[in-house]
C-alpha cells in the first residue's frame, strides 16, 4: 500500500488537474481503460502571441493645416468667438500645433485652461498623429 505521503500528493495533482481543466488551461486526463490503451497525457495551452508594438519613434501620419483648421473651425472657434475671442494657427511641425490665441482670449486669465482642458484635448480626439499644442505670442 502505498505511503501517506504518496496518496496526498496523488490527491492534490488529481485536484489541481480537475481545476486547471476547469479553467480551459490544460485537456482533462482519460483514465486508462483495463487493457493495453495508451496514456493520454496533458497538454498545456499557449494563447496565440500578439504581434509585437511599432516603436515609439516611428512617425505616424502627418498633420494637414486643412485637417488643424478644420477643427479649429468646427469646434473651437464658435466657442472662443461667443467669448469676444479668436485662435488662430500660426504653423505646424511634425505633430505639434502651434497657435495664437487672439482678442479677449489673448489676455484672458484662463487661456491656460482653455488651451489644455479645452483646444488640446479635442485635437487629440479628432486628429490621428496629432503630439502637443504650444501657445505662442
Amino acid at each position: 500500500m502505498p505511503s501517506l505521503a504518496t496518496r496526498l500528493r496523488a490527491s492534490a495533482a488529481r485536484r489541481a488537474e480537475r481545476w486547471l481543466g476547469s479553467l480551459g488551461l490544460v485537456e482533462p486526463r482519460r483514465q486508462p481503460a483495463a487493457s493495453t490503451a495508451p496514456v493520454v497525457t496533458v497538454v498545456a495551452v499557449a494563447p496565440p502571441v500578439p504581434p509585437p508594438p511599432a516603436p515609439d519613434d516611428a512617425i505616424g501620419p502627418a498633420l494637414s493645416r486643412a485637417e488643424v483648421e478644420r477643427v479649429l473651425d468646427d469646434l473651437v472657434r464658435p466657442a472662443l468667438q461667443s467669448d469676444g475671442g479668436d485662435i488662430e494657427l500660426v504653423e505646424l511641425i511634425g505633430g505639434e500645433v502651434r497657435v495664437r490665441l487672439v482678442g479677449s482670449c489673448g489676455s484672458c486669465p484662463s487661456s491656460l485652461v482653455t488651451m489644455k482642458m479645452g483646444v488640446e484635448r479635442l485635437l487629440g480626439e479628432e486628429l490621428v498623429g496629432f503630439e502637443r499644442l504650444v501657445q505662442v505670442d
